[in-house]
């Protein structure tokens, strides 16, 4: 797997190599395109009023990017409720502190960590396959100003002929 897209602004500021003007415009208007805004999309009502606060939320912020569409309920809602799930319980782990007491009296590693974790990888998971941080944007961005391939290309690759 390659390295991730950066947003564009950060690979003209940071990088050594120089892109075109016209793919730097390419990018720049293929991510701004992709700038959170959203669309009436509906909570599954299995989420529970925090969760359905997150949601709103996120299609506020998503509003008018056309990105989410009814197939991406499943993990808007994934994510949402994760975000819910993490601040339960990463409030427990600061109210009971990182080590806990088990029932025979020994000092053990909070159970609530645990959650944390999962949470947390659930969370980012869900964020990155829905572009809501900004490399994941970036990756849309790119692949939406890539130049079209022709049906040549496409069947056979990047190839000359004669080469091969």
């Amino acid at each position: 797997m390659g390295r991730r897209a950066k947003p564009i602004e950060l690979y003209v500021l940071g990088n050594k190599h120089k892109k075109s003007k016209s793919e730097v415009t390419a990018r720049q208007q293929a991510e701004q395109a992709l700038r959170p805004p959203s669309s009436k999309l509906t909570p599954p009502k299995w989420l529970d009023k925090a969760a359905k606060k997150e949601w709103r939320r996120i299609v506020k912020l998503m509003e008018g990017l056309g990105i989410l569409t009814d197939v991406d309920v499943d993990i808007l809602a994934a994510y949402c409720d994760a975000v819910v799930r993490y601040a339960e319980a990463s409030q427990q782990v600061r109210e009971q502190g990182f080590v806990v007491t088990n029932d025979k009296g020994n000092p053990i590693q909070n159970p609530a960590l645990l959650a944390v974790e999962k949470y947390w990888r659930i969370k980012s998971k869900a964020a990155a396959a829905l572009g809501l941080d900004p490399t994941s944007r970036a990756s849309l961005a790119k692949k939406a100003a890539e130049k079209p391939k022709d049906e040549f290309e496409e069947l056979f690759g990047n190839q000359t002929a004669g080469s091969g």
